[in-house]
This record gives structure tokens, sequence and C-alpha cells, in this order.
């Protein structure tokens, strides 16, 4: 089966299970990314960011000249 056809497929279905088939693709997505590259969502990272700087200001003083 093509991935036109399982598109057409999927476009007939009811708007719940069109909801269905949409989350399970956005988690799937999440879970494995295609490149191989783990990633989080912005707000741990800021947080994650802000931790190293306050932990290393001098450092970060310094590659700021």
């Amino acid at each position: 089966m093509s991935a036109a056809e399982i598109i057409e497929l999927i476009e007939k279905l009811p708007p719940t299970e069109q909801r269905e088939v949409r989350a399970y693709l956005e988690a799937k997505e999440k879970a494995v990314p295609s490149d191989g590259i783990r990633r989080m969502d912005f707000a741990q990272g800021l947080a994650i960011g802000q931790g190293i700087f306050k932990r290393h200001p001098e450092l970060f003083r310094k590659l700021a000249q």
C-alpha cells in the first residue's frame, strides 16, 4: 500500500479517529527521531542553560569578552 493510499484512507476516517492517528504519529515522531538526535523541549533546555550560567558565571564573563 502506498503512502497516498494510506493518506486517502485516513482522510475518510471520522474526525475522532483522525485525531487518534495524529496523536499516534506525533508520539512516534517524538519517541524515535529519524535523524537519531535526541531532543528536549525548550523549557527544559532553558532551565539547564540557566543552571550552567549560574554555576559558572566567571567562565561565561571571560568568554563574553
